[in-house]
């Protein structure tokens, strides 16, 4: 297992986060533990792929669901998977209400647990991927002129060049001058690429 990730742990139960500290840096994974909902606001989220194992009993602060809903609402989203000894109906509705990506009950198996690391690290970096290209794709647009983008925009809503003119009362053999040098400012090698790159930036939404 490589360094580039992070598997955070928030259980107010010292032996369960040795246990886990153990079990997963047996199988490379590197682990930051965390005692107190306090302490994980404090750290912040790693700048490399990560996920969560947060205990849903935190004694007489938050709960599990209530420590999510805050990391969503400070904007940050990491693949979570909720651990927890007793569980019931209204638990998981509230769990998957806050996003949880997966549920596993203490005592736990350590071969689930481990795969429910490495399933929710794969999401985190795939999401990561996603957020790379989202933001690539900004850049692109953004060096758009505005009658470049004018058109890309009418392209991604599935008109044809003819039609482009006729709409922005320009010439035809204008309307391809312009695509063209979005398509190459964009870097797309064809149209369904245009059109990917362009919804990708921001541009039809």
């Amino acid at each position: 297992m490589s360094g580039d990730h992070a598997v955070l742990v928030l259980d107010d139960d010292r032996f369960i986060r040795a246990g886990l500290e153990r079990l997963l840096a047996a199988h490379g994974y590197k682990v930051r533990l965390h005692a107190e909902p306090d302490e994980l606001f404090r750290n912040g989220m790693p700048q490399v792929p990560a996920c969560l194992l947060l205990d849903n009993q935190l004694g007489d602060g938050m709960t599990g669901v209530e420590v999510h809903e805050e990391l969503l609402r400070r904007g940050w989203f990491i693949p979570t998977v909720f651990l927890t000894a007793h569980w019931n109906v209204q638990f998981v509705v509230n769990a998957i209400r806050a996003g949880a990506d997966g549920f596993l009950t203490k005592p736990f198996d350590p071969t689930e647990l481990v795969d429910a690391v490495a399933l929710a690290l794969q999401r985190s970096r795939s999401n990561r991927q996603g957020e790379f290209a989202a933001a690539e794709a900004r850049v692109r647009v953004a060096s758009l002129t505005p009658r470049e983008r004018d058109i890309v925009r009418l392209v991604v809503e599935g008109l044809l060049n003819k039609e482009i003119a006729d709409q922005l009362d320009l010439a035809l053999i204008t309307v391809k001058v312009h695509r063209g040098r979005a398509m190459h400012k964009l870097a797309a090698g064809n149209p369904a690429e245009m059109v990917h790159i362009a919804g990708l930036g921001g541009i039809g939404r």
